[in-house]
């Protein structure tokens, strides 16, 4: 029998993928005692390769005696391409070690590329010496691959060293160094890239356009049009990027035009471009667009099996703009039809339940997310530990936390944010010192919260570590941060430390001055607090209603009546806003004390909601300085009217009586406090510093 007509039919059944025929040759190649020929088990192997039974290659690899470049180059090209470089890297170290063969340029590209997606440096420049030591240099081919594999572990200048070495780069060199750059948002270099190659092609175009719209640069769309202008064919890559930065800037317009020059293009069936046509009208808030769009695309294209990125999409849509129950309806609809749900899908999916708190349903997707495989999937593991927490189970939210094998910034950003308004303080820190540890990129958004916990913990010492770790980082001069600090240096009681911070940050907005106003009037430090109030005024920044709680508060604690009524006033005048129950807090507080009753039973009568608690104590604690007694029972109808029962009014009372030495009363209040019961004794810690 021919044997090349073997090899030949072997390789058809690799390109057709007939597994049964192959077998059937793998079988008879065996019968005629041909193998243990090196050339025909090389041919089974690719042929394996091709029918994506890796198990049984390797089991081939294992079985065959004699092995030579080709037979280690397939198995490394396959494991690479099957997802698993870190196998192929193993099988690199396998071969070296036998020291059986000379290596050659496809080798070193297969290697090379297996370690550009583990991303391991070492291994990539001990091969690039490997290479320059057999002067493979001038081979392009195996170049661009050593540059990709630079670019991918993030090593531009190495990458740069490369390309120059390069005797005649061709557009993948170029395209190489082009999309690097803007992958790491280097768009300057970038763009020189483009401005220097002989011919830009669509790849480098698409490569920068991508760059500009990775760092959210509206310079995307003008690059777009330039492109256009030069003639070049525009793509789905091309419309699907200039969308996502129409969505982000909220460009209705600009998307609608787009949409347009897609359909004329002949795009407007193309199942991508028309996702990021329904992502784009959907972050604009333009649904009623989006579901349109998914609609005039599901007419032609009615199944969710042909498009599964589309109803995605239209999902995503749903959630972003709060239409949870047309997202449950999406949800539903694609489980129905059989379609193999992706990690988006259960994201998106997970999001509606928590818009809902819909504790019971979350934990019906997250059963079928387990049941799909996704359980421990990033994207879904991330969303379904939010679930948990917005549910206040941190411990069951923690528990998955620590089980998923690969954690995103946003998992632990909103696993901490949790942990913070639930009071978790030292789970924050201790969270926070993990990432350090584990040297993940830690955000300011994060680091806010890790203060404002330490703010809440009193921690001066731990405030401080962050403080450091900001400062090595570059973050110290974040408004977010500095804000933050001054915080947390003001509920340390370290005032002086958080004016510092304040005076050495060069911008300075509403934000910034709401957090030294508050700071100052919890410090003791009044008159400043008032200074700053009228210092932002007089630059323009408009106040919002923290910041005049700030102030009025201020004013509160040092007595200053008629600053307090002047201000509560310029509040509503000025600026339209509405006071909230706790400016009338410290307006009817600041007024009861100074002794103006006339003035506060005004006020009280022009509320637009009914007095609360602390209102009327405030009331009661005045009536006690200024020995009102007339007023005493009038103000604990209320109060006894409010909460019967609350041990903590009856205390009030009966102290009030008894500083105004109604015996009687006081009596009756400590009869009625035995009935009820007193409540718990309270708890505070102090930290001690050695």
């Amino acid at each position: 029998m021919d044997l090349h007509r073997i090899v030949r039919v072997i390789r058809q059944c690799g390109r057709l993928r007939a597994f049964r025929p192959g077998r059937s040759l793998h079988a008879h190649i065996i019968k005629l005692g041909v193998f243990n020929d090196v050339f025909f088990a090389n041919n089974l192997l690719a042929m394996y390769v091709d029918l994506s039974l890796l198990k049984d290659a390797r089991r081939l690899f294992d079985e065959t005696l004699e092995r030579n470049v080709v037979t280690w180059t397939t198995m490394m090209s396959a494991y690479t391409n099957s997802g698993s470089p870190d196998t192929a890297l193993k099988f690199y170290v396998q071969m070296l070690e036998s020291k059986s063969e000379t290596l050659n340029g496809f080798l070193y590209s297969a290697i090379l590329k297996a370690c550009g997606l583990v991303g391991d440096l070492e291994s990539g420049k001990l091969i690039h010496g490997r290479v320059f030591r057999a002067h493979l240099g001038f081979d392009t081919a195996l170049m661009n691959t050593l540059l990709d594999m630079y670019v991918k572990c993030g090593h531009l200048s190495d990458a740069q060293k490369v390309f120059e070495d390069i005797l005649c780069p061709n557009p993948t060199s170029w395209n190489t160094m082009i999309s690097g750059y803007g992958k790491e948002g280097l768009m300057e270099e970038a763009v020189n890239f483009l401005n220097k190659m002989p011919e830009p092609d669509t790849v480098s175009w698409n490569s920068i356009i991508a760059g500009f719209v990775c760092i959210e640069s509206l310079v995307s769309l003008e690059f777009v049009c330039m492109m256009h202008r030069k003639g070049l064919k525009l793509d789905g890559f091309t419309f699907s990027c200039a969308l996502k930065t129409c969505g982000c800037f909220k460009l209705v317009v600009t998307t609608k035009q787009i949409h347009c020059y897609v359909n004329k293009s002949g795009f407007g069936s193309c199942c991508f471009t028309a996702s990021a046509l329904v992502d784009s009208y959907s972050n604009c808030n333009e649904l009623d667009e989006a579901i349109k769009m998914f609609d005039e695309y599901g007419r032609c294209n009615a199944s969710v099996l042909d498009c599964l990125p589309l109803w995605n999409s239209m999902l995503s849509g749903c959630v972003v703009n709060e239409q949870n129950s047309v997202a449950i309806n999406l949800v539903s609809q694609i489980h129905s039809s059989g379609a193999h749900i992706d990690s988006y899908t259960f994201g998106s999916a997970l999001k509606v339940c928590i818009n809902l708190h819909n504790f019971r349903l979350g934990l019906q997707v997250q059963g079928l997310a387990v049941i799909s495989g996704y359980e421990l999937d990033y994207v879904v593991g991330s969303v379904t530990v939010d679930l948990y927490a917005n549910n206040r189970k941190i411990r069951d939210a923690l528990r998955l936390f620590h089980r998923l094998p690969e954690k995103d910034i946003v998992g632990w950003s909103s696993l901490i944010s949790w942990c913070t308004k639930m009071g978790q303080n030292r789970l924050v820190f201790s969270l926070f010192m993990d990432m350090v540890n584990l040297a993940l990129e830690v955000d300011q958004f994060i680091i806010s919260s890790v203060l404002k916990a330490c703010s809440s913990l009193v921690g001066l010492g731990s405030g401080k570590q962050v403080h450091s770790f900001c400062v090595k980082r570059g973050y110290e001069s974040e408004r977010i941060i500095v804000t933050s600090l001054i915080d947390m240096y003001a509920k340390c009681g370290e005032i002086e430390d958080g004016l510092a911070l304040f005076y050495c940050s060069t911008e300075r907005d509403t934000v910034c001055y709401t957090g030294i106003i508050m700071g100052c009037g919890q410090n003791g430090r009044e008159m400043e607090a008032v200074a700053f109030f009228k210092e932002m005024i007089g630059l323009g920044l408009k106040p919002n209603e923290i910041t005049f709680l700030g102030v009025l508060s201020a004013c509160r604690h040092a007595g200053f009546v008629q600053e307090a009524w002047t201000i509560f006033k310029f509040m509503k005048t000025e600026y339209k806003m509405e006071p909230c129950i706790e400016h009338y807090h410290c307006i009817v507080e600041l007024l009861s004390q100074a002794g103006s009753f006339k003035e506060v039973e005004e006020l009280i009568a022009q509320m637009p909601f009914e007095p609360d608690q602390t209102i009327w104590n405030s009331l009661l604690g005045a009536c006690g300085t200024h020995k009102k007694t007339e007023r005493v029972n009038f103000i604990a109808e209320h109060l006894l009217a409010t909460l019967p029962e609350d041990p903590s009014i009856l205390v009030t009372l009966s102290n009030a009586y008894a500083t105004l030495e109604m015996w009687d009363n006081s009596s009756k209040m400590r009869e009625e406090i035995k009935k009820v019961g007193t409540k718990e004794a309270g708890r505070s810690w102090i930290q001690i510093r050695s």
